[in-house]
């Protein structure tokens, strides 16, 4: 919900808004809890970049080198996924705010952190050539801990803005995966998630184009386990679009 000047400033008097960051006084000029200059300060994600799976390149040059431009991993253990964006680099104020968003009741966040995934994707990108779009589930006894599976509420917000068709309970995680964060290695991540998700209905994803959204991409092996159970299904195409990337030694 958005407030007037006034609102803002009568609910400071009384209830002064700190940003969750910085912890400086937020004022009327903020993005819910954060203040404007920390906002602003969320590093965006810019090319070059792996074309399959949107890991970032240090500069061009490693573009004149790299055969179709692909990755390593990419070459060496092609995903199923066919293209994946991120948005920002997950470090200091987007972490922050990825965290509050999830673990601590801030859904209304969504709505800024699509406002700012659709900031930094490329203009090629056609929303009409897309089906559905489906989020990553969860499985139902961690959604009943957290009360709400955030990347639902990313993936209606972004329906909702770009005119696309909400797929919401099709794709099911049926097993109750450890977190994947404690894992380091590429091979534990990806054994994590083996066989953790099915289709309800696998006959609406045959011969779509489909959109898959998630809040972070560390290895990319959660989307990719989604990839290969709609690829199965018979899905045509698969865009996997995150708020932040994970793992980035260099940005």
């Amino acid at each position: 919900m958005d407030f007037s000047p006034w609102v803002h400033t009568a609910l400071d008097f009384f209830f002064p808004a700190e940003c969750v960051y910085c912890h400086d006084f937020a004022g009327d000029d903020r993005t819910l809890i954060f203040c404007r200059a920390c906002w602003e300060s969320i590093v965006k994600l810019r090319p070059p970049s792996c074309p399959r799976c949107g890991q970032p390149y240090r500069s061009m040059v490693v573009m004149q080198h790299t055969p179709d431009f692909l990755c390593g991993d990419c070459r060496l253990s092609p995903p199923f996924f066919d293209r994946a964006l991120s948005a920002t680099a997950y470090t200091d104020v987007i972490k922050e705010a990825i965290l509050q968003f999830k673990f601590h009741q801030k859904p209304a966040l969504g709505k800024y952190l699509i406002q700012l995934l659709l900031s930094c994707l490329p203009d090629d990108i056609d929303w009409a050539d897309y089906d559905a779009i489906l989020p990553v589930p969860l499985h139902k006894i961690r959604q009943r801990q957290r009360g709400y599976n955030q990347s639902v509420i990313l993936a209606k917000i972004l329906a909702w803005r770009c005119n696309l068709k909400p797929m919401l309970a099709n794709l099911i995680r049926i097993r109750a995966t450890g977190v994947q964060w404690p894992l380091k290695e590429r091979r534990q991540r990806k054994q994590n998630v083996k066989n953790a998700f099915r289709l309800c209905f696998p006959e609406r994803v045959k011969g779509k184009n489909l959109i898959l959204i998630d809040d972070i991409f560390t290895t990319g092996a959660t989307v990719n386990e989604c990839s290969r159970i709609l690829k199965k299904a018979g899905a045509q195409s698969i865009l996997v679009l995150t708020l932040s990337r994970a793992g980035l030694s260099d940005t």
